[in-house]
């Protein structure tokens, strides 16, 4: 962003800019959490509350209680008016800082995924837990000097929201590309495994459930941070720069949405092979034997509801 194509440009297409920006991903992005946040609120009670202590679980209830924190975040960074360069540049710094946490714990419950998808495997365990490291320590640092290079000048229009005169665009996207990165070589290692591991038990009702949400996760979140890497990119500064952070959170709010909505629909999964399991009538008239209580059906694998988090 360049500070003199800012100030020069007509004030009331940066204002209409900014002001769009701050819809999307303030207001909105406030209403989709919290409608989220009560929606499944009975399985996240009956799934995820007796649950065993575990990291899959501590970060469940991190995700999904501190976005609501995070949203307070960004709408007193994007709401109030007549804030001073200082006060704009903390609570930028506070809410960028806070989109980071969230896209790490999310990605730490997709990656916890994954690897209880190779069954468990050590050497997959070590090789995630480099990549997550490298991925989001550089994701940290490019982040971390991005928001350094960003600035705030007090404007001579009052009433005027926090507008940035500058800051380093593509560091930020630099950021978003090793995300787009990771995500593609999850999925890749998601393909392998299914391959090598699963192929005998690919009927399996949990897996399937694996797949659909792991796909659709994919593809969301690609799409979601090649549009970011897009719009910082391409959109010119000036009036149009209010722009470049349209995405940003609505990318946070699917990293916690999604990663959190798989993990209950796999432990749902879970529960429902596990009554059918357990059930002395499943199989009767069908088997001729009570398969379903003193046997493992075919094609589902055991210690299912543990295996997959």
């Amino acid at each position: 962003m360049d500070a003199h194509r800012i100030v020069k440009a007509a004030p009331a297409e940066v204002i209409e800019a900014y002001r769009t920006t701050i819809y999307v991903n303030g207001i909105s992005g406030y209403a989709l959490v919290t409608l989220t946040f009560g929606d499944h609120f009975y399985l996240k009670v009956r799934l995820m509350w007796p649950a065993p202590f575990g990291l899959p679980k501590v970060l469940f209830f991190l995700l999904r209680y501190y976005i609501m924190v995070h949203r307070v975040f960004t709408v007193l960074y994007g709401l109030p008016i007549g804030l001073s360069p200082e006060q704009c540049r903390s609570a930028f710094l506070r809410t960028g800082i806070s989109t980071w946490v969230l896209v790490s714990g999310a990605e730490a419950l997709l990656f916890l995924r994954v690897y209880a998808f190779s069954r468990k495997n050590r050497r997959m365990m070590w090789y995630l837990l480099l990549q997550f490291v490298g991925i989001h320590s550089g994701s940290f640092f490019l982040l971390s000097e991005f928001l350094r290079s960003v600035d705030y000048r007090k404007f001579p229009i009052p009433g005027l929201v926090c507008m940035p005169i500058c800051g380093d665009s593509i560091l930020l996207s630099g950021s978003f590309i090793l995300l787009l990165g990771s995500l593609i070589v999850v999925m890749l290692i998601m393909v392998y495994t299914a391959l090598r591991e699963h192929r005998k038990v690919s009927e399996s009702a949990i897996l399937k459930v694996f797949y659909r949400d792991g796909i659709f996760y994919f593809i969301c979140l690609s799409a979601l941070a090649l549009a970011n890497i897009i719009v910082n990119l391409m959109v010119p500064p000036g009036a149009a720069g209010g722009f470049k952070f349209l995405l940003v959170q609505t990318e946070v709010d699917a990293h916690v949405i999604l990663s959190t909505r798989m993990l209950l629909h796999l432990r749902g999964q879970a529960e429902k092979d596990r009554r059918k399991q357990f059930n002395p009538l499943t199989d009767l008239g069908t088997t001729g034997t009570l398969s379903g209580r003193f046997g493992r059906a075919p094609n589902q694998t055991p210690h299912i509801e543990s295996q997959y988090l």
